[in-house]
């Protein structure tokens, strides 16, 4: 029995087939684990979202460089004894990345001097040979992201290795797709590990890693906007509801953020044209159309393509002009 328990817990460790996917049964495992998993659970668990590993044996060492050019090691380094955020993107994904750093950047603006202090935020570049220091460095630069938030590179297989064991690597996925949506927090002196999305309500992913994982017991302040000042939630229309959560780490009213001020942006663009670029920015940037491609010569960075459908979409829109009459 204890050994039948071992092979179950194992099966459970980030990086088996058992944690590839939220809610994945163990249908695609060999007929004898299957048996030890029916004689030890009725029926096969959930993802175990709380990994109970993590040490100098089980992450890679390898080595990675900053965005500054500093060679480091990813345990030695970047997170023997702390409580870290890593999440992969590469500079130029014009899909979910740009968002996915804007999201977390509400993060560690929430948590203020916290981060380089006692809670460390990585973003390890999945694409190496494009993603150079220098890149690296140009795209912090552009989301406006201060020195206490490191970027790395490195050889991508070794980083593919280090995906694996967190759990984050799909090998079928197609080459154009390989990028899984999520992100890991943990604190490597308790082992405990969790699976995160980095869309996550900001306040809420803020708690996590700053009391969570510091067992409620960290002794340094919080910085003014403390996540416990969360403002109250309240039930919003469809429309603000897909702005907050896909448009609002880029965008602003009455001033420019990372992409253009939307300000009144339904009578400044046409209608058509905008409903298109919202939902297929990728393919009029392909298209060269002129006035996407004075958006990206302008901002340095592309609209990613939020997979919103039309009704999403004038949802948004009817949205943005409510917002608009109601701040002028």
């Amino acid at each position: 029995m204890y050994a039948r328990l071992l092979i179950f817990i194992s099966m459970l460790l980030p990086g088996s087939p058992a944690m590839a996917h939220e809610g994945e049964t163990h249908d695609n495992q060999p007929e004898a684990v299957k048996e030890e998993l029916k004689s030890v659970a009725p029926s096969p668990p959930k993802i175990q979202r709380t990994w109970d590993t993590g040490g100098r044996n089980y992450f890679p060492n390898i080595t990675l460089v900053t965005q500054d050019g500093e060679q480091v090691r990813f345990f030695d380094d970047l997170i023997e004894d702390k409580v870290v955020a890593v999440n992969f993107i590469y500079t130029s994904c014009e899909d979910s990345c740009p968002l996915e750093t804007a999201q977390l950047k509400k993060v560690v603006d929430i948590l203020g001097e916290r981060v380089g202090r006692d809670i460390f935020f990585y973003s390890i570049s999945i694409d190496p040979d494009i993603d150079t220091p220098e890149v690296l460095r140009a795209y912090k630069k552009k989301f406006g992201i201060g020195p206490r938030w490191t970027f790395l590179t490195g050889n991508e297989t070794e980083i593919i290795q280090l995906r694996m064991k967190f759990g984050l690597y799909y090998p079928d996925l197609p080459s154009d797709d390989d990028h899984n949506l999520s992100m890991i927090i943990g604190n490597q002196s308790t082992g405990r590990w969790m699976k995160r999305s980095p869309f996550e309500n900001p306040y809420v992913l803020a708690t996590q890693v700053g009391d969570w994982l510091h067992n409620w017991q960290s002794k340094t302040k919080v910085s003014a906007n403390s996540y416990g000042e969360a403002p109250e939630l309240r039930n919003l229309a469809e429309g603000e509801s897909l702005f907050r959560t896909r448009c609002s780490a880029c965008h602003k009213f009455g001033v420019d953020g990372v992409g253009p001020d939307l300000m009144a942006v339904t009578k400044r663009r046409d209608r058509n044209w905008l409903t298109r670029w919202i939902k297929e920015p990728d393919k009029m940037l392909a298209e060269k159309d002129p006035l996407a491609m004075a958006l990206m010569s302008q901002y340095k960075i592309s609209m990613p393509n939020m997979r919103l459908n039309d009704q999403d979409i004038e949802s948004v829109l009817v949205y943005i002009e409510a917002e608009t009459e109601r701040l002028n």
